[in-house]
């Protein structure tokens, strides 16, 4: 049975850092799962390319995404498309970076 789940991201947040790790999952079912990444400045995003789509939406900082060796500038309030089995990475950010996120289509 599906329960709804409202969280509030000063808890998600508090959460991440206690699980330790840069990113958590807010859901996770079948055919979606979402959640928030934090990269701290000089953190490492080592995720991989995921074999289903995905978006992102900006939260909190700036820096960059890398997609298929391409720089794009991301800030508060982007939202970026990356489809299946494309490689990306976060990096350039001074300051915390929150990214809301969600991959589906499975």
């Amino acid at each position: 049975m599906f329960m709804t789940q409202i969280c509030e991201l000063n808890n998600v947040l508090s959460d991440l850092e206690t699980q330790g790790g840069y990113f958590i999952d807010i859901v996770s079912r079948r055919g979606i799962q979402a959640g928030i990444i934090r990269l701290q400045n000089g953190e490492k995003d080592t995720q991989e390319a995921h074999s289903v789509d995905e978006v992102y939406y900006v939260i909190e900082g700036n820096g960059f995404i890398k997609i298929n060796g391409k720089d794009y500038p991301i800030k508060c309030g982007t939202s970026i498309f990356v489809p299946a089995n494309t490689e990306h990475k976060f990096h350039g950010n001074r300051q915390d970076l929150v990214i809301f996120f969600v991959l589906g289509g499975k």
